[in-house]
């Protein structure tokens, strides 16, 4: 009941965001925006395809696993995106269908949980470097009307994600956990079961295993890369559908700033409000007017429909095929 009330609170100050960026950034003309150019948002989806194939690339890379092919890391990591965005509980709950799916597909539990969270973190380091090395870019270039309060937000929120990808790789590497687990209940006197101990030190070393191959971390890394250009690059199809000659570099920082501005949000169900007041944000940063960056975000929206309702409804064609291998 408690986690009802809290996701109702949520969605509605979610809902009240979107009313406010609506009402106070153009969203009617956003909104006529995409209606003018509806027969060409179709273009979205295969814009997306370089994104989805290099985020399942890179799982496959992590997994090293045969039962993962590329072909059903794709499928899956498909269908995880899409449940992230039409499921109560946003991209929480796709990251766990994903290690769902994967444990169906042959992956023990240990080996898709440390790889999703691996992959997790990966995902937002790479999107730290490509916000730095455009930030950088852009500070350098032909803008000069950037306010100071910006730059000091943004170089916040980087220094931030920086930090704690550290961490996380330093918690790994000393392999902390495996001692937490150990040392908590003789310090707190918290019992814990046997088959939970084994459970959590099975995650740990396949945790550890998977950051000790640098090889394999780097092209990893790359693959992210890659994967967080493809969503820059579908922004840079959207902004041709409705007639602008995008910036290279302006829709990369949009892409990337707005994804960081995302993340914070994560306990938004399906960020709604959130990923609208993110793109006007960065958008207005970069020169684009409020409508547009508006229209941007809407954009986005729909390709989420287009692509997400056909991969739940892969989901239910491909779950007893899942279960007989």
């Amino acid at each position: 009941m408690k986690s009802q009330i809290k996701f109702l609170i949520l969605l509605l100050v979610g809902i009240l965001v979107f009313k406010w960026v609506y009402d106070v950034f153009s969203g009617e003309k956003a909104i006529n925006i995409i209606l003018e150019n509806k027969d060409l948002l179709y273009l979205l989806i295969i814009a997306h395809i370089p994104t989805l194939y290099f985020d399942a690339m890179t799982w496959v890379i992590l997994s090293k696993n045969p039962r993962l092919s590329l072909l059903w890391s794709f499928i899956i990591v498909w269908i995880s995106q899409a449940t992230g965005k039409f499921f109560p509980t946003g991209n929480i709950t796709g990251e766990f269908v994903r290690i769902y799916l994967a444990v169906k597909k042959g992956l023990s539990t240990a080996e898709a949980t440390s790889t999703v969270f691996i992959d997790l973190v990966i995902a937002t380091f790479s999107l730290f470097l490509i916000a730095v090395v455009s930030f950088i870019y852009f500070l350098f270039g032909s803008h000069d009307d950037l306010l100071i309060k910006h730059i000091i937000y943004l170089s916040l929120s980087l220094l931030l994600i920086f930090i704690s990808c550290i961490i996380f790789y330093f918690f790994i590497s000393k392999r902390i956990l495996k001692f937490l687990i150990k040392k908590i209940p003789s310090l707190f006197g918290y019992k814990i079961s046997s088959q939970r101990v084994f459970s959590i030190i099975r995650i740990d070393r396949a945790l550890y295993q998977a950051v000790k191959n640098k090889i394999t971390l780097i092209k990893a890394l790359i693959c992210r890369i890659f994967g967080w250009l493809g969503g820059a690059f579908e922004i840079y199809v959207f902004l041709w559908i409705i007639g602008f000659e995008p910036n290279i570099i302006d829709v990369i920082i949009i892409e990337s700033f707005s994804g960081i501005i995302r993340a914070f949000a994560f306990f938004i169900p399906a960020g709604i409000g959130v990923q609208e007041l993110a793109f006007v944000i960065v958008g207005d940063f970069v020169g684009l007017s409020s409508e547009t960056s508006f229209s941007i975000a809407l954009g986005r929206r729909v390709r989420e429909i287009l692509i997400g309702l056909p991969a739940i409804t892969s989901w239910f064609l491909i779950k007893d095929k899942l279960n007989n291998n």
